[in-house]
């Protein structure tokens, strides 16, 4: 009876160069809450939401941290990328293999949507009438070339056209490519702990010191890099440790002592909701961010060592699975869909704003996920499948 106990408890460690089917539920819910934040949860932008009945308004503010899908994507971002780069750190074709399939995972698409997106400004330079009907582009053009759009926005203090503005996450990516997979293939796995601890413990700091350094504090610890490090690198951290016998195996013997971890860091998530934090606030700019990165990689780690239950078939959905599949277009292109929806219903019914927001937003995520649907089936998945041609 106690080898039975001792062997259910200590589960081998999975083979993580496996597909994990948890993890595309997991980015499901991810962009779930990036998609409902932008068509539902953020009608408080639009003015006469007041008016509206104290139900509504009280379920608008439950969702009010719905932006922080984001925040699970950088997590699992970290998890993801740093799990690939841990298992080939010896290869000789680490950096180059690497490099090549993201730049087929990431650049084709992005490039397409920011092109078709500035094509208006860019011909506008080139003509003194179209110059005159084009809005100024407030950020250089070559910036989302170079995704060093997140250092305009932080100096400048806008997020530039509304439907690329969602890009600066993206920047942050690039920039965590160029330093995460130095390094991990430099630093042996006992120190690299080490450098990540001190790297999530820096970031909230770092963010601090931007209050009293910066003239849009708030907006810049959203859209750097190095104040974002903690969620990148806490994904990274859960992927050493999980690769570990000894974490992976109290992982295995300590799930309730994981899932009340878990529960303290929500009563956190739950204060934030209630006070209303707003992402750019000074209490969610200092220490809310560290916050939610450990609770998103608290859920990570229960949906890793999850094999059963109902964790599992809830993050093994085939709805969920289906939509962590279109995460990608879907969180490059929903916000200028349900721009170009909203802006002919408000035209044609101002004296109905919040309708006509909601609406615009409802439909563009159907919309939204059938342009993904399209999008992976004929250009996106073609691509990964010729990056995977390189192997490590």
């Amino acid at each position: 009876m106690a080898t039975a106990l001792t062997s259910a408890a200590h589960r081998p460690i999975p083979d993580w160069s496996v597909r994990i089917p948890g993890l595309d539920g997991l980015r499901g819910i991810a962009i779930l809450l990036v998609l409902l934040r932008h068509a539902i949860f953020g009608v408080t932008s639009v003015q006469g939401i007041e008016a509206h009945s104290r139900f509504a308004s009280f379920v608008i503010a439950c969702g009010q941290l719905s932006w922080s899908g984001v925040d699970l994507f950088f997590v699992l971002s970290g998890f993801l990328i740093g799990g690939i780069l841990l298992d080939a750190r010896s290869s000789p074709r680490y950096f180059q293999t690497f490099y090549i399939r993201r730049a087929y995972r990431i650049l084709p698409l992005y490039f397409l949507v920011i092109g078709l997106s500035l094509l208006p400004h860019l011909l506008a330079q080139f003509s003194a009438a179209r110059a005159a009907h084009t809005t100024p582009l407030p950020l250089p053009w070559w910036s989302y070339a170079t995704f060093t759009q997140n250092f305009w926005m932080a100096c400048l203090g806008v997020f530039g056209p509304s439907g690329i503005g969602i890009t600066w996450s993206l920047a942050i990516e690039e920039q965590f490519y160029l330093s995460i997979p130095l390094l991990i293939r430099n630093v042996r796995p006992r120190n690299l702990v080490i450098v990540l601890l001190m790297v999530i413990a820096c970031a909230p700091w770092l963010r601090v010191l931007l209050h009293s350094s910066m003239t849009y504090p708030g907006l810049a610890s959203y859209v750097l890099m190095p104040t974002r490090a903690d969620a990148l690198c806490l994904g990274v951290l859960a992927a050493l440790l999980v690769r570990n016998e000894v974490f992976w195996n109290w992982l295995q013997s300590n799930r309730r002592t994981l899932w009340s971890i878990t529960g303290v860091f929500f009563l956190g998530v739950a204060y934030m909701t209630w006070q209303g934090y707003d992402a750019l606030s000074f209490a969610m700019t200092t220490w809310g961010f560290s916050w939610l990165a450990t609770f998103y990689t608290c859920i990570l780690l229960i949906a890793v060592s999850s094999s059963r239950g109902l964790t599992s078939r809830i993050l093994q959905n085939p709805s969920l699975m289906r939509l962590g599949t279109l995460a990608y277009c879907s969180y490059l292109v929903h916000v200028a869909i349900m721009n170009a929806l909203r802006h002919p219903l408000k035209a044609h019914f101002p004296e109905f704003p919040v309708a006509a927001w909601l609406v615009g937003g409802i439909f563009g995520i159907a919309l939204t996920l059938a342009v993904a649907a399209l999008s992976y089936k004929y250009f996106e998945k073609p691509l990964l499948e010729r990056g995977h041609q390189y192997s490590y």
